[in-house]
């Protein structure tokens, strides 16, 4: 896949990352090169590869304690409005 110019000023504008002309030709290279790389990874031969052959990551449960207790204060402290030891939020539904 080739990437133009015109490609890299509309990425940096959705993205709202300002670039000179010569950050456009730097990262016009270097988009080119990782899309180059992805089509790499499509010529690689996957119809032999069984799933199952690889461990499933493991989730570790650990026992819910409270390790901390009474931190209102604490975790209320930015809240623009707290009431009853709570965050406050205007009503969204009528």
């Amino acid at each position: 896949m080739t990437i133009s110019l015109t490609d890299v000023a509309k990425i940096s504008k959705l993205s709202s990352i300002r670039l000179s002309d010569a950050e456009k030709v730097v990262m016009q290279t270097q988009l080119a090169g990782i899309f180059s790389w992805i089509n790499q990874l499509t010529e690689i031969d996957v119809s032999n590869v069984n799933l199952n052959d690889f461990p499933q990551a493991q989730m570790f449960e650990r026992e819910d304690v409270v390790t901390a207790p009474n931190q209102v204060k604490e975790v209320t402290q930015n809240a623009p409005q707290v009431a009853h030891d709570m965050f406050a939020v205007p009503k969204v539904v009528e």
